[in-house]
């Protein structure tokens, strides 16, 4: 019941509408009611006292009647759809908004396919309750509380009678209820999951293709499926059983009417137009359960669909902007990391071990800082420190003097330009993607940003020149270009901290050298820190920290380093090594 109050709560912004489609509703319920009253006329008044022109009348009556209903239809569809559709609009927004503010570690455990089946198919479940069910019901309802009440003043013997199966249409739509609602939840997880192979497929296809692992893909797929059409098969299997049994107790009930009627009539109990009119009226009993069917199927999908959205919308952003933050407008870009100790959220701080651990040093405004380590080492947690997509599980990181936590968060992040090691570029023109964080910079300046990330010259080849569509994830670019573009694309934001995590990483020696001499320029008077593999990226770099199991264990110049018999020195001969073969 929660769950639905919840839902029915998104009317209200619509509340007008939904008003007009209850007064709607309820006159065409009406309408509805006093159709066979008017038939029963036309029989008793009209053709039993051949008064043709009382029979004119009524027909035209019956007529209007009917036009009346027909209108109001059109005036209560409309309305449904509108506040269906209000909600939808209302949800997604409200979803989308949600899933830009929950942190790194909300989407560390969190898998695509599934909000893309919340964000699409379980909110459209919710839309037509809201928007067809919830008016099915209640148009149910009156309908049939009402024909009873016609029925019962009309002859309350005959009805009775003839609605002795109804108790037993309500048993199966109770059983109905109880069984169709866990496998409404079954279905909406499954198709979840189908969607979620579907998108990881889709997005790694490249590494599909390259391990040639096609048919296996196809098995994971149609194992998925397999799952996904027997779950609804199932659900298939209740609606099969149930529907047919309302339907045999729903044709029993209108046998009994006739039958019982057409003996009342012969006896001189009930006039011949209360019969004709008792047949139209049992349909008003009849149909409304039946349609209360597939109402509870709509209801079941909705309250099974609508806390899968929910979920999302209650989750808790682990990283939240403090109110009256301090701004970034003069941030010079003086680091400090003091005593720092990290763990993600899924770990336990009594038993596992810390992802950085003990982490302390000095960054003066303008100084490039390499960071080296093996892959797991923490370099790149260090540097989600920084911009906040993590806050740290104690110590503090400052930046000119001020702890990160305090900065308003989207003036801080845009402090800090990061030119990721998994670049990702979206499915627009190279100008829409290099102005992507600065979407009023003039042309002039985005090719200046190009220039500096040697990509100007390659784009000019291009056909459409910056105007060029890159096609979805960068595709149309390699890795390297990709990379450039990206490197841009910060450039262009001109923070005061640079963050390069294995910038340069797909590129080739001689196009990592020229990007290195033009950084030169662009890391004038900037915090940088570099990320590396290779020990090409970080010869400009003033200072080099090393990262080994979470820990600093070495810092100081690269001259420093190399007299020393540590990680760097052995990192550096095997690299030396390697580049003389």
């Amino acid at each position: 019941m929660k769950v639905l109050l919840r839902v029915l709560a998104y009317v209200r912004p619509s509340a007008k509408w939904a008003a007009v489609a209850i007064v709607v509703l309820i006159f065409a319920t009406i309408f509805d009611l006093v159709a066979p009253w008017i038939l029963r006329e036309i029989f008793d008044e009209g053709i039993k006292k051949e008064n043709v022109s009382l029979i004119l009348w009524l027909t035209l009556l019956l007529i209007g009647v009917q036009a009346l209903k027909s209108a109001g239809m059109f005036l209560q569809g409309y309305s449904q759809e509108l506040v269906g559709q209000n909600v939808v609009f209302k949800l997604r927004e409200q979803m989308y908004a949600q899933l830009q503010r929950l942190s790194f570690s909300y989407y560390d455990k969190a898998q695509t396919g599934q909000l893309m089946s919340r964000m699409t198919g379980d909110i459209d479940a919710v839309k037509n309750f809201v928007g067809f069910g919830a008016m099915g019901l209640l148009t149910g309802l009156l309908t049939f509380v009402g024909t009873m009440i016609f029925m019962l003043w009309m002859n309350w013997q005959v009805t009775l009678i003839s609605t002795v199966t109804i108790p037993l249409i309500l048993l199966v739509l109770w059983w109905f209820s109880n069984k169709v609602g866990p496998a409404w939840s079954s279905i909406r997880e499954q198709t979840g999951r189908l969607t979620t192979t579907l998108q990881e497929n889709i997005a790694g296809i490249r590494v599909v293709k390259s391990f040639a692992t096609e048919e296996v893909e196809q098995k994971k797929f149609a194992e998925r499926n397999k799952q996904n059409f027997e779950t609804n098969m199932e659900r298939a299997k209740l609606e099969a059983k149930a529907f047919p049994l309302m339907g045999l107790f729903g044709g029993l009930t209108f046998v009994l009417m006739i039958w019982l009627g057409a003996v009342y009539v012969a006896r001189g109990e009930m006039t011949l137009g209360t019969f004709m009119a008792f047949q139209w009226y049992t349909w008003g009993i009849i149909w409304p359960l039946n349609m209360l069917g597939w109402q509870i199927n709509i209801m079941q999908q909705a309250i099974k669909a609508a806390p899968r959205v929910f979920e999302v919308l209650d989750t808790p952003s682990d990283i939240e902007s403090p109110q009256n933050g301090v701004t970034t407008a003069n941030m010079k870009g003086q680091v400090s990391f003091r005593d720092i100790r990290f763990f993600f959220n899924d770990q336990d701080q009594a038993k596992d071990a810390p992802i950085l651990s003990d982490i302390s040093f000095e960054v003066k405004q303008g100084e490039v800082i390499a960071v080296l380590g093996a892959t797991g080492s923490g370099k790149s947690s260090l540097i989600a420190l920084l911009s906040r997509f993590y806050d740290t599980s104690s110590g503090q990181v400052l930046i000119d003097g001020i702890d990160v936590r305090e900065y308003e968060l989207d003036g801080l992040r845009r402090s800090v330009g990061i030119v990721p090691q998994e670049t990702f570029l979206f499915s627009a023109s190279i100008r829409d993607n290099i102005a992507y964080g600065y979407p009023d910079a003039t042309m002039e300046q985005i090719e200046h940003a190009a220039r500096k990330a040697q990509i100007h010259d390659f784009i000019t080849t291009m056909p459409h020149g910056y105007d060029t569509l890159i096609g979805e994830r960068g595709v149309g670019l390699s890795g390297g270009q990709r990379q450039r573009v990206a490197l841009a694309r910060a450039i262009l934001m001109n923070p005061p901290i640079l963050v390069l995590d294995e910038a340069t990483a797909s590129v080739d020696t001689a196009t990592e050298s020229a990007i290195h001499e033009a950084l030169l320029e662009v890391m004038k008077g900037r915090t940088t820190f570099i990320i590396a593999q290779r020990l090409s990226s970080i010869q400009h770099a003033d200072r080099i920290l090393v990262l080994e199991q979470g820990s600093l264990i070495e810092q100081g110049t690269h001259k420093e380093l190399s007299e020393r018999n540590g990680f760097f020195r052995q990192l550096f001969e095997r690299q030396k090594l390697a580049s003389g073969r």
